[in-house]
């Protein structure tokens, strides 16, 4: 994983740690805000050690290292014990930190991309460079549709389908691509998107009846990009990712307490978060939130 992406994943997996571990304490699940706070620490004493240098690729102190590993498996191991208004949340959080150490066991290898809306692609079975030559291949297969088709609209949705698809391969942070910009997990929600886009787009402009050849390589096509969205084991070649904001406290809303009193909330400003700048690292934007 790239050393700057690699901060950026620190500070994020930093960041849910201390607002989930502020939500378990308010619920009064001390263990498990135990656990979430141990993390937090160990996160951050790992995030002033990285950020130090991003043209530095010596490996973090081996102390360092187990203390956050020590801290993951504990919060894996109480991960059931989560409240169910929290588990989406927590399983961020677990994402974040199982691709943080990963890239500290391993830094050359390729980044596996987070689970998508926790349980996507439900197999790795297909190889991210086989996806990648099919993004390349679908695009064109949208493109060739637009020569083929007999309606302005048939043949301007092939345009646009082969224009998205292609520029954002161009883009997403793979091996195969000119610039590595995109998430890979945004490249995976596109192509998710795209296939629907394609499947429906006949239907949804009228001209599945009126250029039935364009329709019929547009439906195939979208419904090749899902099927193999669906199986494929996504990996970014940087780990390019957008910064995780924490909300500061618990958001839950007020609980009831026993006799129907509702609990005020508490809000707590952020702390443990080191006072590096957050606006731009080595060029990476960390403007917008995921």
């Amino acid at each position: 994983m790239d050393r700057t992406s690699l901060h950026l994943e620190i500070r994020n997996a930093l960041s849910v740690a201390d607002e989930l571990s502020r939500h378990e304490h308010y619920l009064g699940q001390d263990e498990l805000a135990g656990s979430l706070a141990a993390l937090r620490s160990a996160l951050g004493d790992l995030e002033r050690e990285v950020g130090k240098s991003h043209e530095d690729d010596s490996a973090p102190a081996p102390v360092t290292v187990e203390a956050v590993e020590r801290a993951l498996q504990s919060l894996i191991i109480r991960r059931r014990e989560v409240p169910r208004s929290l588990r989406a949340r927590t399983e961020k959080l677990l994402a974040s930190a199982e691709r943080v150490s990963m890239a500290l066991w391993d830094p050359t290898e390729r980044v596996p991309s987070k689970p998508l809306l926790g349980a996507l692609p439900i197999a790795r079975v297909v190889p991210q460079d086989v996806h990648s030559v099919l993004d390349y291949v679908h695009s064109a297969g949208f493109f060739a549709s637009a020569t083929l088709a007999r309606t302005a609209r048939g043949r301007a949705m092939g345009v646009a389908l082969g224009v998205g698809l292609g520029g954002a391969s161009m883009v997403t942070d793979y091996r195969l691509s000119a610039a590595k910009l995109l998430p890979i997990e945004l490249h995976e929600s596109l192509d998710y998107a795209g296939g629907l886009t394609a499947i429906a787009a006949p239907f949804v402009l009228g001209y599945v009846k009126k250029d039935p050849i364009a329709a019929l390589i547009h439906i195939g096509l979208g419904i090749g990009t899902i099927v193999t969205s669906l199986f494929t084991d996504y990996r970014a070649s940087k780990g390019v990712t957008w910064p995780t904001r924490s909300k500061g406290g618990p958001q839950l809303g007020a609980p009831r307490g026993r006799r129907g009193i509702r609990v005020p909330e508490v809000q707590r400003p952020l702390e443990g978060l080191s006072s590096a700048p957050t606006t731009d690292w080595d060029g990476v934007v960390l403007d917008p939130g995921i």
